[in-house]
């Protein structure tokens, strides 16, 4: 890496004594003459100038002509590819902060010590340098803005969707509008939450204009089959061996290989790019796009966009332990994401999981013996079931005296008032009665989303652990008491304290028994 970075400082060090440099000579007509003055008298301007990128050509300019004349330094020229790295594109890692900062503006620093460019990319380094920490320190950058490390947890499953979304459209941009499609598929990968996430509804509707593309290149291609396929048929003709045998050989081979390309690329994929010989292949891309591009626009993406924003800001709610908050959006994710399979489900297993949370927050608050109850949960209340201990007794009846928004129905898996109905989509299982204060729900199992149990009975917190970054997980049943949930990101010990103790304590003593033995055998 050092002998690379010496490598590129010593090529831009060497470019920028002549190659940089760059004049300008402009023309009372508009015309603008970029290159090098070789000659400038009262007469006119010799330049060399850029025909092209790489052609370069000489003539004399009567100053009659000339409208200006500016000549630029070496470093008035090489900072404006600089400026460019600003601002930085989004998910950029700590590496390729660092990358830049040593092998792209370090170097300039230290080429032009003292001019103002220099103190303006000493600054630009100063700003790289504090993106790249808030990166070391957990934080992203999405959408031009910055995540901290903990709203980053919680949008793990967003920053994913915007990966994909992101490569889908630079696949696009370069005409690969099958490798585009096939990232697209992503969304759809069976146990991932892409679907629900704010991007997928701008990733449809980019997906469309993907799609009108790649239907527009295949109908091109369908038309020109004919004519292509006659042009290479015609030019067969006019060969003779050895060369037409030669030529029989090249395209058979080149037929093969399309073909077995294709055909790989469709066994894992549903989109591949057709050879442009085989009208067969076009025109079975070109259904699959027609169809696709139909079902596509079926999709209501202004529901799925305000589904998501809803569930985005519920996701913020859990990890940020505003729970109140928390059901009420999930309440309006019930009615807002209506229809949409996962995200009925999503709300169920935010439901639970928002409740879970705010159990053990209750039970954190209560004394290690549970013998002050908060006024109202004696036991013998709703809250308070037969065999449960006292601190979850006491969460039961706290929970069971919130008071549920005015209008609106309570979340399923919440404890309901005495009186009040389950909300509404949350069916009771067959045959089993609700646990005193919490009404059995039983979700429907949707492709890719795990089955939810029922509630557990009272006393007992529901065994959920969150995975950072991902939707609340569902309940798992649970039939005996459970501790307080662990923090999943720290490492659970062993042995405790007065384990180790009294282990020490049986090694001391066994020590003293031989050596009380071992005395007697001696006398």
């Amino acid at each position: 890496m050092k002998l690379s970075r010496f490598l590129l400082s010593l090529a831009i060090a060497t470019a920028s004594t002549g190659l940089l440099h760059a004049d300008f000579v402009t023309l009372k007509d508009g015309t603008k003459l970029e290159g090098t003055i070789l000659e400038q008298t009262d007469a006119g301007v010799k330049i060399k100038y850029k025909v092209t990128a790489k052609i370069y050509d000489e003539k004399f300019v009567p100053a009659a002509d000339i409208a200006s004349v500016l000549k630029e330094k070496p470093e008035e020229v090489e900072i404006k590819d600089l400026r460019k790295l600003v601002p930085t594109p989004d998910l950029l890692t700590a590496e390729k902060y660092e990358q830049i900062i040593q092998d792209r503006l370090r170097p300039f620093v230290n080429r032009y010590p003292g001019t103002p460019q220099s103190s303006e990319i000493q600054k630009m380094i100063d700003e790289l340098q504090e993106e790249k920490e808030k990166v070391v320190a957990g934080g992203i950058k999405m959408d031009g803005k910055w995540l901290s490390s903990q709203d980053a947890r919680a949008e793990k499953y967003n920053i994913d969707a915007y990966a994909i979304r992101n490569k889908m459209n630079e696949l696009a941009a370069a005409n690969d509008f099958a490798g585009a499609m096939r990232e697209f598929e992503q969304f759809n990968a069976r146990g991932s939450n892409h679907k629900i996430s704010i991007h997928y509804p701008k990733a449809v509707e980019e997906a469309i204009a993907i799609l009108t593309n790649y239907e527009a290149r295949l109908s091109q291609m369908d038309r020109d089959q004919p004519t292509l396929q006659k042009s290479r048929d015609d030019n067969m003709k006019r060969l003779i061996e050895p060369d037409l045998s030669r030529a029989k050989n090249a395209i058979e081979k080149e037929s093969t290989d399309a073909k077995s390309k294709y055909d790989a690329e469709k066994k894992e994929y549903r989109w591949a790019m057709p050879y442009k010989y085989d009208s067969t292949q076009i025109k079975e891309q070109s259904r699959l796009v027609i169809t696709e591009k139909t079902k596509l626009e079926k999709i209501n993406v202004d529901q799925y966009a305000k589904a998501a924003e809803v569930l985005h800001q519920a996701t913020l709610c859990y990890y940020n332990d505003k729970l109140q908050e928390g059901y009420g959006l999930i309440v309006q994710l019930q009615q807002v994401g209506a229809g949409i399979p996962e995200f009925g489900t999503v709300a169920q297993s935010y439901g639970q999981a928002f409740q879970k949370k705010n159990y053990e927050n209750l039970a954190k608050q209560q004394t290690p013996q549970g013998t002050n109850l908060a006024p109202g949960a004696a036991p013998g209340t709703p809250g308070a079931a037969p065999g449960a201990d006292a601190a979850m007794a006491q969460a039961l009846a706290m929970a069971q005296q919130q008071q549920q928004q005015p209008g609106v129905a309570p979340v399923a898996g919440y404890p309901q008032q005495p009186g009040v109905a389950p909300a509404a989509g949350y069916p009771q299982q067959p045959g089993v009665a609700p646990a005193a204060g919490y009404p059995q729900a039983q979700q429907p199992q949707q492709p890719g989303m795990p089955a939810t149990g029922a509630y557990p009975q009272p006393g007992v917190p529901p065994a959920v652990t969150p995975v950072p970054g991902a939707v609340p997980p569902p309940v798992a049943p649970v039939t005996t008491p459970a501790a307080p949930a662990v923090d999943p990101l720290e490492e659970e010990s062993a042995f405790d304290l007065n384990t180790i103790l009294m282990i020490a304590g049986g090694v001391v003593v066994l020590v003293l028994l031989i050596a009380i033995a071992s005395g007697k055998k001696k006398k």
